[in-house]
């Protein structure tokens, strides 16, 4: 019985992830020009993708890479609407370092732009990892600030 129970403990140990619960803020300038992928008929439609691929920093000033992948899934009807976007998103760590922050969600973006309103923040889920984050979860909120960069706060639990 003792033998079971210690061997269950140790399983139970080995499965946890092997990083301590922790804050990350990554910041980045003003968001360049996506590239639009126009998947439905000619215009902004349901299916659209933007795609981006920046540079952030770290507290310690090493370089994150960021790459999105935003897909339209709903548009509002009235032009001052906000339409429904999911995102995908890979925030890589130093470079080659194979540290990486998965995150996914959705939120709502005025129909004429890219991104979300400044002084605006979205909550999305971060659903996994690589590297120093593997089996990661958590939060991670994107406030889109007053001079156009962004600060992303990750909860990683």
């Amino acid at each position: 019985m003792k033998r079971t129970v210690f061997s269950l403990f140790l399983l139970t140990a080995l499965a946890q992830p092997a990083f301590a619960a922790e804050t990350i803020t990554v910041l980045h300038g003003k968001v360049p020009a996506p590239t639009v992928i126009d998947l439905g008929p000619a215009g902004d439609t349901v299916g659209d993708e933007r795609i981006w691929h920046f540079l952030g920093t770290a507290p310690d000033g090493s370089t994150v890479i960021i790459d999105f992948i935003m897909t339209t899934t709903a548009q509002a009807e009235d032009p001052d609407g906000l339409d429904s976007r999911m995102t995908d998103a890979v925030f890589s760590f130093g470079e080659g370092s194979g540290d990486t922050l998965l995150v996914h969600g959705i939120g709502l973006y005025p129909k004429t732009g890219s991104t979300v309103k400044v002084s605006e923040t979205l909550e999305r889920a971060i659903v996994g990892g690589t590297g120093t984050y593997a089996g990661a979860n958590g939060s991670v909120s994107s406030t889109h600030l007053a001079d156009g960069t962004w600060q992303h706060v990750f909860n990683v639990k």
